[in-house]
C-alpha cells in the first residue's frame, strides 16, 4: 500500500452526515476548486466528491458525499479521515472506530 497524506480529519456533525461534510480550514491536498475526489471503498464501489469553494472561501464535499455516508453508516460524533493516497486525485476515507485519550484506531471504509 502507498504512503497516505492526511487530508481532513474532524468529527462529524449531523449537517456532515446527512448533507455535505464541511472542509476544515486546515485541510490540505484537496483538489483545486470544483475538483474531483476519487474514493474506491474496500468492496470496490466507486465514488466521487466534489470539493467546490463557496463565495465565504470555505469548503465542503457535496456530489456523492451523502450516499457514502448513508451507505457507511456514518453517524454524528464519529471520527472521520480522508488520505490522500499520493496519486492524481485519489482518496481514502477512514472512520475512527475507538478514542483512547488522543489515540484513535482508525479502519478504512
Amino acid at each position: 500500500m502507498e504512503p497516505q497524506l492526511v487530508c481532513i480529519e474532524k468529527r462529524l456533525s449531523g449537517t456532515d452526515v446527512s448533507r455535505n461534510l464541511e472542509v476544515p480550514s486546515q485541510a490540505r491536498f484537496l483538489p483545486e476548486a470544483n475538483g474531483i475526489m476519487l474514493v474506491t471503498d474496500r468492496d470496490g464501489i466507486r465514488y466521487e466528491f466534489i470539493a467546490p469553494v463557496r463565495k465565504s472561501g470555505r469548503r465542503s464535499l457535496t456530489h456523492q458525499w451523502s450516499d457514502f455516508a448513508a451507505a457507511k453508516g456514518l453517524r454524528a460524533s464519529e471520527f472521520i479521515r480522508i488520505n490522500w493516497s499520493g496519486n492524481e486525485n485519489h482518496y481514502v476515507v477512514q472512520v475512527g472506530l475507538e478514542a483512547h485519550g488522543q489515540h484513535i484506531v482508525w479502519e478504512t471504509l
